[in-house]
């Protein structure tokens, strides 16, 4: 092969990897057909003692009209796991503790997530306080069960976006997980979740 049929070759790889990558319509998502997107990014073991128990017993606790579904418990419980952890406090995300428990508390096999995880939460919480700023706030309204809405949104944004750069060796290299990294890339920005308004 001459240099100019190498070139016109390699340009041809080029459109074809560009082709290769799905354009999504962000209303609908891709049908995974069951598949445990959950299962792509492997959950580094933690041994978090007795705080899941804790939190799980204060959200039990919050007034609700349905006791089998607390409301607000997918925004309580963060907040609650947050405060017992160290991570949070008076409502401030401390990135030093985060890191810390996590190197203290991350089994030493999963240790190479802890990075990605730590950087996950600078993300995010720059995101969420520039948001903030625009709101010009110092912090979410409190819900009427008393949690700030702040923890959760955290919670959901560091979750999504160690999805996004799950290190390779934790990664489940199959196509739903390929297509499900391509559809939140495109469809679901940081902080990806929705943002209160005040």
């Amino acid at each position: 092969m001459h240099k100019y049929e190498y070139a016109i070759c390699f340009g041809f790889l080029l459109i074809f990897l560009d082709c290769s990558r799905a354009t999504f319509n962000c209303s609908a998502p891709p049908n995974f057909n069951n598949f445990d997107i959950n299962s792509c990014c492997r959950t580094p073991e933690l041994d978090m003692g007795d705080v899941p128990q804790k939190c799980h017993k204060y959200v039990s606790g919050l007034k609700s009209a349905n006791s089998k579904y607390p409301s607000y418990a997918h925004l309580c419980y963060p907040d609650c796991i947050y405060r017992e952890t160290g991570a949070m406090v008076n409502g401030r995300i401390k990135i030093d503790r985060v890191k810390q428990y996590l190197e203290e508390h991350v089994h030493r096999r999963d240790q190479d997530i802890v990075s990605y995880i730590v950087h996950s939460f600078e993300s995010c919480l720059s995101n969420v306080k520039a948001h903030m700023k625009t709101l010009n706030i110092e912090s979410y309204k409190v819900l009427p069960h008393g949690c700030s809405p702040f923890a959760g949104i955290i919670y959901s944004c560091v979750n999504a976006e160690t999805f996004l750069h799950c290190p390779p060796q934790m990664w489940k290299d199959e196509r739903p997980c390929t297509l499900a990294k391509q559809f939140a890339e495109q469809c679901n920005p940081l902080p990806h979740v929705p943002l209160p308004s005040s």
